[in-house]
């Protein structure tokens, strides 16, 4: 799964993306993302921000390693989960 040190560092990765963006552009925050993910924990993640209470994910190709924030500023929900090779 995704232990505590890992969850601290992607949440300063995400804080830190929508910072240098901003929030007008979901994907480049969400590119950004997921290239560190792959630059620091190896490949195949996927990042996937929609509007709090209008975004639901369905999905079962992942591995143990996927996590939910929700961002309560901007009413976003971002998951975040590695994809099964």
């Amino acid at each position: 799964g995704i232990s505590s040190i890992m969850k601290n560092n992607i949440l300063a990765t995400i804080g830190a993306s929508i910072d240098t963006r901003g929030p007008a552009d979901r994907y480049k925050i969400a590119n950004d993302i997921k290239e560190w993910l792959e630059t620091t924990y190896g490949k195949r993640w996927a990042v996937l921000i929609g509007d709090t209470g209008r975004y639901q994910l369905t999905a079962s190709q992942y591995e143990s390693k996927f996590m939910r924030v929700n961002e309560t500023n901007l009413k976003w929900t971002i998951d975040v989960f590695q994809q099964v090779p």
